[in-house]
């Protein structure tokens, strides 16, 4: 699916945000400009003296700029003492942009409520030249309250949006975090269902074919036409393993066609899996009650892979003796429950992974079920309850 355009103010905040030293030395170069601009302006007729220093200090502010992001106090105190300065070569210098930048940079990159204090200081940094220029005879008139509640309005605007703005990227660089956790959680929960329908699927074929094959060892110096019949036993099961491995890896590879068959197992292939049993020398009953057929895909695929690794397990300890598969479908919960009895006569038990309960217990923990497994009456029962709805 094709994403929609980003608007451009997106893709310029991006550009911003991807370099910021670039960014911040275009701000302090165009705020110098702009400063020494409005100063000549306004003062054509100044003594060179004084215009040297002053262009002085207003270079000095705009190279403060570059640390306002790693170092925003003490270039909001160096701003102001270069204000201050200028304020008393010249009242007419301009450096209030540049104050107004470092006290948002303060707002933006310190924590609050200490970066409150930004205000005070661009505060008493912009009245303070009116009551020096007073005391030392100045005819220019002192700060009124009306220029306190506009200076204290201002920096309270601007402390305001630095905060706003710091709170909103912390809160999207959370959400990212959360969405890139999530997505590997998803990741990695996918790969373990991957990696135990894997252990599925091969132990069972495989516990499968080696059984078939002793079985036919033995027939065949007696019952040449039986031992074949076995033999195309076995390249049945091996063309039946080949075929739903591929199936488990076009997950992996994701080149599957939404046309394409669903591979994926479901309660309808019970009988196919409870007549490969039978195959083997089993006596297999399976019992159905309830709507089975209407559980969600998910759940379905789990019982599935719980009745196949039962199954494995009978051939690998029991071989070929009765199984009883029972699944019962109520409102909220599928049970599943395999039994089967004592092993065969001659029997010997083949040795396992271990791994096999494991998988079936984490099968059973992503729907919200309960697994238990042991000893039962005269043979061994797996016994599964999984939640057969979306948990709400």
């Amino acid at each position: 699916m094709k994403e929609p355009p980003t608007r451009w103010p997106d893709r310029f905040h991006r550009a911003l945000a991807a370099k910021p030293k670039t960014t911040d030395a275009s701000l302090a170069t165009g705020l110098t400009l702009l400063s020494l601009a409005i100063w000549l302006t306004a003062s054509p007729g100044v003594g060179l003296g004084v215009a040297a220093a002053l262009t002085g200090l207003s270079l000095a502010q705009g190279v403060l700029l570059l640390w306002r992001r790693s170092h925003p106090w003490p270039v909001l105190g160096a701003l102001a003492a270069t204000y201050l300065a200028c304020e008393s070569l010249d009242s007419a210098s301009e450096g209030a942009l540049t104050l107004a930048f470092a006290t948002y940079a303060v707002a933006r990159h310190s924590p609050a409520p200490a970066s409150l204090a930004a205000i005070g200081v661009l505060g008493a940094t912009l009245l303070l030249p009116d009551p020096l220029r007073q005391s030392a005879g100045s005819a220019a008139p002192g700060s009124s309250l009306a220029d306190m509640a506009v200076v204290s309005t201002l920096g309270a605007g601007i402390w305001l949006l630095g905060v706003t703005l710091r709170r909103l990227q912390s809160d999207a660089t959370r959400l990212r975090a959360e969405r890139e956790a999530r997505a590997r959680d998803a990741v990695a929960a996918e790969r373990n269902r991957i990696a135990g329908d894997l252990h599925d699927l091969v132990a069972h074929h495989v516990s499968a074919i080696a059984m078939q094959a002793r079985v036919t060892t033995t027939m065949l110096p007696t019952d040449t036409e039986r031992a074949a019949d076995g033999v195309a036993r076995i390249a049945s099961t091996a063309d039946t393993a080949l075929n739903e491995m591929r199936g488990i890896l076009r997950l992996l590879a994701d080149d599957r066609s939404p046309s394409g068959p669903d591979r994926e197992p479901t309660l309808a292939s019970l009988d196919a899996l409870a007549d490969s049993a039978r195959a083997l020398g089993c006596q297999v009953f399976v019992r159905v009650d309830g709507p089975v057929g209407q559980t969600r895909p998910a759940v379905q695929r789990a019982a599935y892979r719980i009745v196949q690794e039962a199954l494995t397990n009978v051939l690998k300890h029991a071989g070929a003796t009765d199984v009883r598969i029972a699944l019962q479908r109520d409102a909220d919960m599928l049970t599943v429950t395999v039994d089967n009895g004592p092993p065969g006569l001659g029997h010997t038990p083949v040795p396992g992974s271990g791994l096999g309960l494991v998988g079936l217990r984490q099968r059973v923990a992503q729907h919200d079920g309960t697994l238990s497994a042991g000893p039962h009456e005269r043979g061994w029962r797996v016994s599964a309850v999984l939640r057969s709805r979306e948990p709400t």
